[in-house]
C-alpha cells in the first residue's frame, strides 16, 4: 500500500527540481553559473539584457536529459551580447554537453564563436543552436572539429552568421583526415537549417566556405539556408562512407568565389536554386577519401556562367543521377555507363518558370521530389527545376538578402 505514494512522491521531487535563474552582466555569479556544475536536467537560464565579456575561457559543460533539456537563452526580446575582449580564445567553447539548447543571443569577437568538443568519456551530442547572431569573429563562427571525435544531433537553426575572419567558414563540422587516411572525426543525423549566412570573404578570410561537413559525416540534413558572398563553396560535403545519404535541398545561393554547391559522394542534393557563382553550379570530384559516386541530382535550378559539373574517376564509387534540372548552360557530365542524365532543360534564364517556360511539364516523373523550393508538394504537376509552376505566381518566399522564410506546405 505504500508504494504509490512513494513513487508518486519520488516523480512529484523530479518535476519540482528544475529551476530558472535569471543572470545579468552585472551580476557575479553569471560566469561561474555557466561554466560550473550547478545545472541539472531541465534547468533554465535566463539572460537579462547587456553585454557578458570576461578575459577567462568560457567553457559550459551542461548536460540535461532528452526529456529535460537544460536551456540557455536571452529574455524575451532582450539584446544579449557575448563579446569575447581579445582573439586569445574562442568565445564560447561547449565541451562534453549533451541535450542543452543555446538561443537568442549575439556573438562577437574571439579566436572561433562557438567550438564545441568532448569532455572526458562525454561526447557532445544532442544540442540545439537557434536564433543566435554570431558576426565579426577572428576565425571560423561554429565550430565542431576536434580530431578523431564524434558528434550527433547537433542542431543549427535560424543562426545569422556573417564577417568571419581566419579560416572563415560559418559551420565548419567534423575533421580532416588522418596521415594514414581514415577518417578522423565526423558528425551525423543532424540539422542545418534555416540559417543566413554572408559576408565569409575579404582580407581577413583566407578560406570562407558557408557550410563545410567532412569526410565520414552522414545522415545530416542541410535545408532552407540563405548564403551568399562567400569565398569557397556556399555548401561542400565529402563522402557518408555508404552510410546514409546527407541532404542538401531547398537552399538558395548566390556570389561565391568558388562553388555553389561541392559534394563528392553519398548526398541527394534536390530543390536548391543557385544563381551567380565563380565556379560550377553544383561540383562532383574526389575529395580525401571520397571517391565520386552515389549521388542524386535533382530538380535544382542554376543560373549562372556554369553550371553541373563531374570530374569522375576511372571507377566512381555508385550510380549517378541528374535529372529535371533548369539550367542556363550546358553542364560538363562524361558519358558513363554508371550516369543517368535527363529531362535536364538548357538556356533557363529565370528562376521561377513563367507561364510560357519550357520547363512547364517536361520532366521525368520517376526522379521527382515530393515537394519544391518552396516546400509545396509536387503532386501532379512535372515541372522541371526547383519550382513547381502555379498561374498567380510564386506563391512562397522571394529571393533577398535575409531569412527564407519558413517552407508552405500545400
Amino acid at each position: 500500500m505504500l508504494r504509490k505514494p512513494v513513487t508518486l512522491l519520488f516523480f512529484s521531487l523530479l518535476s519540482v527540481s528544475a529551476k530558472t535563474i535569471t543572470l545579468s552582466p552585472t551580476d557575479k555569479k553569471w560566469f561561474s553559473l555557466l561554466t560550473g556544475p550547478s545545472l541539472n536536467p531541465g534547468d533554465e537560464i535566463v539572460l537579462l539584457e547587456g553585454r557578458y565579456s570576461d578575459p577567462r575561457r568560457l567553457e559550459i559543460s551542461q548536460r540535461g536529459s532528452a526529456q529535460r533539456p537544460i536551456v540557455i537563452r536571452a529574455a524575451h526580446e532582450a539584446q544579449v551580447i557575448f563579446e569575447r575582449p581579445d582573439s586569445k580564445q574562442n568565445t564560447l567553447n561547449l565541451a562534453g554537453c549533451q541535450h542543452l539548447i543555446i538561443r537568442d543571443f549575439e556573438i562577437t569577437g574571439g579566436s572561433a564563436g562557438i567550438r564545441i568538443g568532448k569532455k572526458g568519456p562525454y561526447l557532445a551530442k544532442h544540442l540545439t543552436f537557434e536564433n543566435l547572431h554570431i558576426h565579426h569573429i577572428d576565425g571560423v563562427a561554429i565550430t565542431a572539429n576536434y580530431p578523431g571525435e564524434i558528434y550527433e544531433s547537433l542542431t543549427f537553426r535560424h543562426n545569422h552568421i556573417h564577417h568571419t575572419g581566419g579560416h572563415g567558414e560559418a559551420f565548419y563540422l567534423g575533421s580532416n583526415n588522418k596521415p594514414d587516411g581514415s577518417t578522423n572525426g565526423y558528425l551525423f543525423n543532424s540539422v542545418i537549417e534555416n540559417n543566413y549566412i554572408h559576408d565569409l570573404k575579404g582580407p581577413r578570410v583566407s578560406q570562407g566556405d558557408g557550410i563545410e561537413i567532412k569526410d565520414g559525416s552522414f545522415g545530416n540534413v542541410i535545408r532552407d539556408n540563405v548564403i551568399h558572398d562567400t569565398n569557397y563553396p556556399g555548401i561542400i560535403v565529402y563522402d557518408a562512407d555508404g552510410k546514409t545519404p546527407n541532404i542538401i535541398e531547398r537552399n538558395v545561393i548566390w556570389n561565391t568565389g568558388d562553388h555553389g554547391i561541392q559534394a563528392a559522394a553519398d548526398c541527394v542534393i534536390r530543390n536548391n536554386l543557385i544563381l551567380e557563382t565563380a565556379g560550377e553550379g553544383i561540383a562532383s570530384r574526389n575529395h580525401q577519401s571520397a571517391i565520386v559516386g552515389n549521388l542524386v541530382i535533382v530538380n535544382n535550378t542554376i543560373l549562372s556562367k556554369r553550371s553541373i559539373r563531374l570530374n569522375l574517376p576511372d571507377k566512381p564509387s555508385g550510380p549517378i543521377l541528374i535529372a529535371n534540372n533548369a539550367l542556363s548552360v550546358e553542364p560538363r557530365i562524361p558519358n558513363h555507363p554508371t550516369i543517368t542524365s535527363t529531362h535536364n532543360l538548357i538556356g533557363i534564364q529565370s528562376a521561377y518558370p513563367s507561364e510560357k517556360s519550357p520547363c512547364l511539364g517536361a520532366a521525368h516523373r520517376a526522379y521527382l521530389p515530393k515537394d519544391d523550393f518552396n516546400g509545396m508538394m509536387r503532386e501532379s504537376s512535372k515541372d522541371v527545376g526547383a519550382y513547381r509552376h502555379f498561374a498567380q505566381g510564386n506563391p512562397g518566399w522571394a529571393i533577398r538578402k535575409a531569412f527564407k522564410e519558413t517552407p508552405k506546405r500545400r
